[in-house]
């Protein structure tokens, strides 16, 4: 089991790669104010918050996250920020567990019109911002 998680993670971090490449996702990447040599971390869908977070922790904010969903190829990207701590209280602040995966969490962001969630995780800042890459407008 552990190899076929390996071989996905390997997987996922070539079609990162790949995708890099394309003029359209490096200009979404700079338009984000992503530079060149800003890390990205590569996550199945299929991985935990609390797994992703441990990951996204060892970085200077914003994360970029790239999220790989193995079964179709998909790709998505978002970044991972510290919240206002102060908003993550108010009643329109939504609870995520730990044990949520990534792309259940990904999906259910993308159709909502908010981006302010308090993760339950000890951590020292609960409150993130998510938010889905996009092109600026023109």
């Amino acid at each position: 089991m552990a190899a076929d998680v390996e071989t996905l993670r390997r997987k996922a971090a070539f079609a990162v790669a790949r995708d890099l490449g394309r003029h359209e996702t490096r200009a979404l990447f700079e338009a984000s104010g992503y530079r060149s040599d800003d890390e990205i971390v590569v996550v199945l869908e299929s991985d935990t918050v609390e797994s992703v977070f441990s990951r996204v922790r060892r970085h200077a904010p914003p994360v970029a996250v790239a999220i790989y969903w193995p079964d179709s190829g998909r790709l998505e990207y978002t970044s991972f920020k510290p919240g206002d701590e102060t908003a993550a209280a108010t009643p329109s602040a939504e609870a995520v567990g730990g044990g949520a995966t990534v792309g259940m969490l990904f999906d259910h962001t993308n159709r909502q019109s908010r981006g302010q969630y308090r993760f339950n995780l000890t951590w020292e800042r609960p409150a993130m911002s998510i938010d889905r890459f996009q092109a600026a407008p023109a």
